[in-house]
């Protein structure tokens, strides 16, 4: 597939969208992609997010949004579970260093990793009410923490699921079986940094489980910044040890639309700027701020249609593509959206049984301990008679 690329600056490329968008209002018979008459919906899509509250939260560290409710990590050693208007609802003190927040794939469970006590610990999403845990001394420094089920039975049907640690000190992604009661099992690794291949991640970061079950894993490394999609189902004949060290049932990376060559480029395998067909020998990587590309791409979540969204640390903004990897929009507070190092997104259900999809948008700064709520431009008008005010 081919990815969009931008060739304007920020500040270019924001009147170049705004000039499109009235062009193809006037002149729709003649623009290849239809869009509705011009509203201050944001600043770059007909459904874009405009800022709808600023919390301030000097604490928080990372949050996953699940069951209408925030899960927020802090520096005070706390998890708390928090209302879509940030209010605590309940809480957990004690915790050495919690650095990692997710949640299983049914949202049953919350797991905080506690770096100063190399532990992982869980609890009900319903009440906070303690499950298990397990200490690891096999990991050095996890940033990021993910639940996910697919490939599950090739190692460990008893377990209810595995759990993927980001750990760029060394230099991997682990992956471990988690048991009822808080047993754990290691389970080999996703992935490592052991070169330039496609399978390689050299700074693994945030990760997020596609609609179709794959495993996708933000590279935070500076002349990638890319994020990489992968069957994370082990592979149980990969076990050859290697200069870089031992390969135990890695995963597989795998494309969202195969494009116009063989072997595929590893654009087919990534979102973000990545060689296309012909451009192995002469790509330069680095950090971009073009539309489609990211200065570093941090964190993500999904919404209930599938769409990925990706905190473009950095670029100060949040990127959304399709669950087939397209480009669709990119939006930020008028004011940039400093920092964001963690994302959640919620779906709200409305009268008559329908969903708006992707409604909020929640971001935590990594700079001013702020965490931002933006609000989809279907949701504002669900709530609105009029549409929301224009950016300024």
């Amino acid at each position: 597939m081919t990815r969009p690329r931008a060739t304007c600056g920020r500040s270019t490329c924001l009147l170049a969208a705004a000039a499109l968008a009235a062009a193809c209002a006037v002149l729709a018979a003649g623009c290849g992609v239809k869009i509705a008459a011009p509203q201050a919906v944001g600043l770059f899509s007909t459904n874009a997010y405009t800022t709808d509250t600023l919390f301030v939260d000097p604490d928080a560290r990372q949050m996953v949004a699940a069951i209408g409710r925030l899960f927020v990590v802090g520096a005070d050693g706390s998890l708390v579970k928090r209302t879509l208007d940030y209010e605590e609802y309940s809480r957990v003190d004690g915790f050495a260093d919690p650095v990692a927040v997710c949640t299983d794939e049914d949202a049953r469970l919350v797991f905080v990793w506690e770096a100063g006590a190399n532990r992982l610990s869980a609890f009900q999403t319903s009440d906070l009410s303690p499950v298990g845990s397990a200490t690891l001394t096999t990991v050095q420094r996890v940033t990021h923490i993910y639940a996910s089920r697919t490939g599950k039975d090739e190692l460990a049907r008893d377990a209810q699921t595995f759990l993927y640690l980001a750990d760029p000190d060394s230099g991997v992604v682990h992956r471990f079986a988690w048991y009822a009661g808080g047993d754990m099992a290691p389970m080999g690794i996703l992935c490592r940094d052991e070169g330039l291949s496609t399978r390689a991640v050299h700074v693994p970061a945030g990760m997020l489980r596609d609609v179709s079950g794959m495993l996708m894993v933000c590279d935070a490394d500076t002349a990638r910044n890319w994020v990489t999609r992968f069957d994370p189902t082990p592979i149980l004949t990969d076990v050859a040890d290697v200069p870089e060290g031992p390969h135990p049932w890695r995963g597989l990376a795998v494309v969202y639309e195969a494009e116009g060559c063989e072997p595929q480029p590893q654009s087919a395998y990534t979102l973000g700027d990545a060689p296309e067909c012909g451009e192995d020998a002469t790509w330069v990587g680095g950090r971009s701020d073009a539309q489609a590309e990211f200065d570093t791409p941090t964190a993500l979540a999904s919404d209930g249609q599938g769409r990925i969204f990706v905190a473009d640390t950095g670029n100060d903004r949040v990127q959304i593509f399709s669950d087939r990897g397209e480009f669709e929009m990119t939006f930020r507070d008028t004011s940039r959206t400093l920092d964001p190092i963690s994302i959640g997104v919620v779906d709200v259900r409305i009268a008559g049984g329908s969903v708006n999809f992707g409604a909020y948008v929640f971001t935590l700064s990594g700079v001013d301990g702020k965490v931002r709520r933006f609000i989809s431009y279907d949701h504002y008008m669900s709530l609105n008679d009029e549409p929301p005010p224009p950016p300024n």
